[in-house]
Order: C-alpha cells, then sequence, then structure tokens
C-alpha cells in the first residue's frame, strides 16, 4: 500500500461526495497501473501462471469451436435424413406429378427427386449387372419413387419423423421409408460432445478460480506487514482489497487474451490440413474461428473468472490479518 493511499484512506471520511468520488477514481487509476506493474516486475513466474490460466480456458474453448465446425460440417451434408417414398404400382405418371408438386409445398421440404420405374429400373439394370435377365421380364415390377430432402430445420430425428407421418397419410403412397439410424447416432455425438464441452468448462473454471485464488493468497502473505498498518490507520477492508482485485483482473485479461492467440494459431496450424482434407471429397469447407462477439465473450469471461478467483481468496485472508 502506497503512502498515498493511506492518506486517501484517513482523508476521505470528512470530505465531500465530489472530493471523494475524484479521490475514488484516482485510487482506482493508481491500483489499476499498480497491479499491471506488479504482474510484470516478477515476469517469470507471473506470465506462467497467466498462460496456465489461458491453457485451461483454451481447452473447453478449443472443443466448442470443433464442435461448431461439426455442425456447420454436419449442415452441408446432402442426404442426412432422405425420405423415401414408394409409391402404388397403379400411379399414373400426372398423378405423380401432382404429388410431387404437393409435396414440394410442405413445409420444411427442401427438394423432391422424381424417380420413374423405367428410371428405376435402368439404375438397377446398371448396378445390378443381370440386364439380360431382366429384359426377359413380362412388365416392371418396380414402382414410382418420389425422394424428399428435408431442410435443415427438419432434418433433426424429431422433426424428420414428422414429416414422415404425414406423407404416410397420402393415398398413393405405399411405403414411406426414413433412414435414422445415421441421423440418430450424428445428433446423439454431438450432444455427448456438447456436455463433455460444458462439464470440460465447469472443471477448468473451478482450475481457474483455484490458481488465480492462491496465487492472490500469497501476494496477500508477502503485503501482511502492509496491511496491518494501513488497517491501523482504519482502512476499510473494501479498501484493502481493491489492489488484489485488479491484480486479479489483470491476470484474467492477459490469460483471455493469450487463449485467443493460442486457438487463433491453432486454427491457422490446421487450416491447411483440413483444406487438404475437404479437398479430398470435393468439398469447399474451412475452418470456421471465433468471431468478434465470442471473442469478446471469451475475455470477459477470462476477466470475470479472475475477479471472482481474487475476490473469493482475499476477502477470506483479509478478514484473518488483524493488527497487532
Amino acid at each position: 500500500m502506497s503512502n498515498e493511499n493511506l492518506t486517501g484512506a484517513s482523508l476521505s471520511q470528512g470530505a465531500s461526495l465530489g472530493a471523494r468520488l475524484r479521490m475514488l477514481a484516482r485510487l482506482h487509476k493508481i491500483e489499476a497501473k499498480r497491479g499491471i506493474i506488479e504482474i510484470f516486475s516478477n515476469p517469470f513466474s507471473n506470465l506462467m501462471t497467466v498462460m496456465v490460466i489461458a491453457i485451461a480456458l483454451a481447452l473447453p474453448a478449443g472443443l466448442q469451436i470443433l464442435l461448431d465446425n461439426g455442425k456447420t460440417l454436419s449442415n452441408s451434408w446432402d442426404g442426412v435424413s432422405r425420405i423415401s417414398l414408394y409409391l402404388k404400382l397403379d400411379v399414373s405418371q400426372q398423378r405423380l406429378n401432382t404429388l410431387a408438386s404437393r409435396i414440394r409445398q410442405t413445409k420444411g421440404v427442401s427438394t423432391v427427386e422424381v424417380i420413374s420405374p423405367e428410371q428405376a429400373m435402368e439404375d438397377f439394370k446398371k448396378a445390378s449387372g443381370f440386364a439380360d435377365a431382366i429384359n426377359q421380364l413380362d412388365s416392371n415390377p418396380l414402382p414410382p419413387v418420389l425422394v424428399v430432402q428435408p431442410t435443415f430445420e427438419f432434418s433433426t430425428p424429431e422433426t424428420s419423423e414428422l414429416l414422415l407421418a404425414e406423407f404416410k397419410t397420402f393415398a398413393e403412397v405405399e411405403l414411406a421409408k426414413l433412414d435414422l439410424d445415421w441421423v440418430k447416432r450424428l445428433y446423439a455425438m454431438l450432444q455427448l460432445a456438447e456436455k463433455a464441452s460444458a462439464a470440460l468448462g465447469v472443471v477448468l473454471a473451478l482450475a481457474v478460480l483455484l490458481i488465480v485464488g492462491n496465487t492472490i493468497r500469497l501476494s496477500v502473505q508477502n503485503r501482511r506487514e502492509e496491511i496491518e498498518v494501513v488497517k491501523l490507520v482504519g482502512a476499510t477492508d473494501a479498501f484493502i482489497r481493491r489492489p488484489f482485485l485488479y491484480t486479479g483482473f489483470w491476470y484474467g485479461l492477459l490469460a483471455g487474451i493469450a487463449c485467443w492467440l493460442i486457438l487463433l494459431v491453432s486454427l491457422i496450424w490446421l487450416e491447411a490440413p483440413v483444406a487438404r482434407l475437404a479437398g479430398l471429397y470435393q468439398s469447399q469447407f474451412k475452418l470456421a474461428g471465433l468471431n468478434f462477439g465470442q471473442s469478446t465473450q471469451l475475455i470477459a469471461i477470462s476477466c470475470f473468472l479472475g475477479l471472482l478467483g481474487s475476490w473469493l481468496s482475499v476477502g477470506r485472508h483479509i478478514r484473518q490479518i488483524e493488527p497487532r
């Protein structure tokens, strides 16, 4: 605690409101400046603490980025949930086209592909390799088919089943089929990863609180004699707590910026391999990083954890220090 702070603590009792506010603003400025100077006065150990906090924050943040990119990639896949409508054999071409137009106007439907019995037979001949045997058939046993592609919003298992139930009510439909196995596995994996990311974030947030709290505890012990002197002249716990809170804030701010840089460098490092892998699948997919809002939120969370860890630690230890 500086002599100027001691004077401010003793004189502010009889000062006017305006003078108190100006003095308070000045003291905040002094303590904020002093906090960052103290961190850089011992750069090795303090910056090591900053990097430990940054890495702890980068793990759940990086996992969340991968999840967001995974959702974007899954939304760009065609046929994630595709409904096949096998119509009755006696459906004419006119009724087939009318039904396709009706389905296209249904909410949640992106595209409708019409497969006539003749086209289905030709495709089957090419795929099976039994064209000569198939040509001996008296008639075409394959029905007309409508392949319905839902929109992204209706590609979940629940919404796809709602569309399936609606299509089953059509008189022309003999069989409606939806392969939900892949869709259910995809969303189950995404939900599991989201919960794992949330659990990891909570655990590492607690770790950040412990790291900041232990660092502030050591700082309080190093200033024990100063705190005793300040309490002798009547300083309140709030006044004594202020510089330590600023120290925690600076730890959080520096760690948040370092975390953002770690994520940025990691995404740049992964950009080329991901582009090569996407190219093998004729995809234009690119990794997306944090936007401005997400970056601001990350740094704000880091600052909050730094402040909270400092407040929890310094309040407890200051109360234990009394003048002798």
